[in-house]
């Protein structure tokens, strides 16, 4: 039998793991803070992801392993071309995860809703399988689990390209102008959910590509408690982005731009839009100042 770690030992030497402390002090507290249902169902969605996804996924694994006492990881395979199915056949042989094969790309939306589908535990944390959060960073949302619905990891600093940077900034702002939310990292790859609000709203989101946005939009609409934690975010250590090439940034941002219209279309006629930028829910001081520090 092969040895697994192999690649991954030569992966960690050509990009040394970060400390999980640097910009934000400190590594959160690795313990149970929330009197809130334990069960979290862990879901990768993963395309192309071959260099780096078996590290991320035993990462995660030994994150959880003995400190959760109710988890579940769920690896959603969307379609990949280079050897990613191949990776994490071979990880399941050797981890309990539920792993999800697809032949041909559904695209990150769809993908996201049907692993939702599969999960079975009262909360989701949703994470993208780039790495560029850490596993232990978990712990930053975790607390919060006992007075919000949704947790979302709110990268502080953003470590995206710049016209990544420049296109997420201007996104969250029409977002916030047109809907009246509050929050500025709306399509966050580190969101904790509960399962029953993202299952409430699945059968609704069909106008934007990218999943988290419109749920949030539209939980914020229906009254739902939502805090954003800033969390450490990292350069992708591996591989190249698989939506958002220079190429096709015109088609992506156009499509978004007209599924934010038919979205607010949609919500004003409901008369659901909310007439001001207000928080779902008071925001802890030591994170509001947090959060104003790194703005």
């Amino acid at each position: 039998m092969s040895n697994p770690s192999g690649d991954i030992e030569r992966v960690q030497r050509k990009y040394p793991v970060p400390a999980a402390k640097v910009d934000l002090g400190v590594p959160p507290e690795r313990r149970r803070h929330s009197a809130d249902d334990t069960g979290i169902s862990i879901i990768f969605p993963v395309h192309n992801e071959s260099f780096i996804i078996e590290e991320m996924v035993r990462n995660y694994f030994a994150e959880f392993e003995g400190r959760i006492s109710d988890f579940e990881l769920i690896v959603a395979e969307d379609g990949s071309t280079d050897d990613t199915k191949c990776v994490l056949e071979r990880v399941a042989k050797d981890l309990p995860i539920r792993l999800i094969l697809e032949d041909e790309r559904k695209w990150y939306r769809q993908g996201i809703i049907d692993a939702i589908a599969r999960a079975t535990k009262p909360w989701i944390f949703l994470v993208d399988s780039d790495y560029q959060f850490a596993a232990i960073d978990f712990w930053r949302l975790e607390g919060y689990r006992d007075r919000y619905d949704i947790i979302l990891g709110r990268k502080s600093p953003r470590k995206d390209p710049r016209y990544r940077c420049f296109l997420a900034w201007w996104y969250n702002f029409l977002l916030r102008r047109l809907f009246g939310v509050p929050y500025h990292d709306m399509d966050t790859g580190f969101r904790l959910i509960r399962r029953s609000v993202a299952q409430e709203f699945i059968p609704q989101i069909r106008h934007m590509a990218t999943f988290t946005a419109e749920l949030i939009v539209r939980a914020h609409c229906a009254g739902y408690k939502i805090i954003e934690v800033p969390v450490p975010h990292y350069p992708r250590r591996a591989g190249s982005t698989s939506i958002y090439y220079v190429s096709k940034l015109f088609g992506i941002c156009f499509r978004q731009f007209m599924g934010v219209l038919r979205l607010r279309s949609e919500l004003k006629r409901r008369g659901l839009l909310k007439p001001t930028s207000q928080p779902s829910a008071p925001i802890p001081e030591d994170l509001a100042a947090e959060i104003r520090r790194r703005a």
